[in-house]
């Protein structure tokens, strides 16, 4: 742990954590960021859920697409082979240690998994590395919205009998619940996880974290980044509110549907309104959007808090 500590403490270049719910607009805001010439943004690497280097290569082997990426980033490419020869035997925190060798002084890392807000074990785990963490919030019924529109379409491309019960038996659960138990899920989700990065926030120093809230990232952009970057301590560069949004990625690291976004679009923030009002939601959910201030991060002003 010593060692970890002191590399967190001489290094330059640094970590930075995002933090979110599954559906709250991370993808977009990785791609934001990554758009800065001192942000190197892979997609989801899943590292801190392990811990070490082995335990993370046999329950995730997907994610080794997202470190070779990284390397790529840093105009050093090396395949699977080579990482994996020189993060053997490492612990999960060794295995950024090895990694920051390869990053130029002044650089920094985005390390996007919003499976990170599932425990506490996980965002403890980080604490050694001394990020700087970005907890992005977004209204649940937004996230609700778009996991059960997103598990729709999945299910469009399930043979017949499969697209035809499973349906039929949400429509019975919503009218006798008021929601189906798909977006019941989604709803539990979203108050744990979000329960655990306020949690775990509380005793991380505030010059070390950003709160910010979907809601105000894709109505008001250019507002939005200038103050994370001041609270990064970068200055922002205006490809950022111009992000490449026709990337294509692997669905098993990010959003499936990102590609099909032209720009930075402000209407998924209140569509859900269109579907859903906040009293379905549980009695949990709507305590927690009072503390996270969600009501009133909903209105156009960057700056709320």
């Amino acid at each position: 742990m010593q060692q970890t500590e002191s590399w967190a403490a001489r290094s330059t270049s640094r970590l930075i954590v995002l933090l979110s719910s599954e559906r709250s607009g991370s993808t977009l805001l990785r791609v934001m960021l990554g758009a800065h010439s001192r942000i190197l943004a892979p997609q989801e690497l899943f590292l801190l859920r392990y811990p070490d280097f082995e335990t993370w290569r046999a329950r995730k082997p997907v994610a080794m697409e997202s470190l070779v990426e990284l390397f790529t980033l840093l105009g050093r490419p090396m395949d699977a082979a080579a990482i994996s020869v020189g993060c053997a035997g490492r612990s999960t925190p060794g295995v950024y240690e090895w990694v920051f060798d390869f990053v130029p002084r002044g650089l920094f890392v985005l390390d996007k998994t919003p499976a990170y807000a599932n425990d506490a074990t996980t965002l403890t785990r980080s604490a050694a590395l001394s990020p700087f963490y970005i907890w992005l919030i977004r209204h649940p019924l937004g996230v609700i919205d778009s996991h059960v529109r997103l598990k729709m379409k999945e299910r469009h491309r399930r043979p017949l009998p499969k697209r035809v019960l499973r349906p039929l038996r949400d429509a019975v659960e919503e009218w006798t619940d008021g929601m189906s138990a798909l977006a019941r899920t989604r709803e539990a989700k979203w108050i744990l996880q979000n329960s655990n990065v306020r949690n775990f926030l509380r005793d991380v120093p505030a010059s070390q974290q950003a709160v910010l809230h979907f809601e105000q990232l894709v109505r008001a952009p250019e507002a939005v980044v200038q103050k994370l970057c001041a609270a990064i301590g970068i200055e922002p560069e205006a490809g950022m509110v111009k992000p490449k949004t026709r990337q294509v990625m692997n669905p098993k690291l990010g959003d499936p549907n990102f590609h099909l976004h032209g720009k930075i679009d402000a209407q998924p923030a209140e569509s859900w309104a269109e579907r859903y009002t906040e009293a379905q939601l549980q009695p949990e959910a709507r305590e927690l959007i009072e503390q996270l201030g969600i009501t009133k991060a909903r209105a156009l002003d960057p700056h709320a808090a």
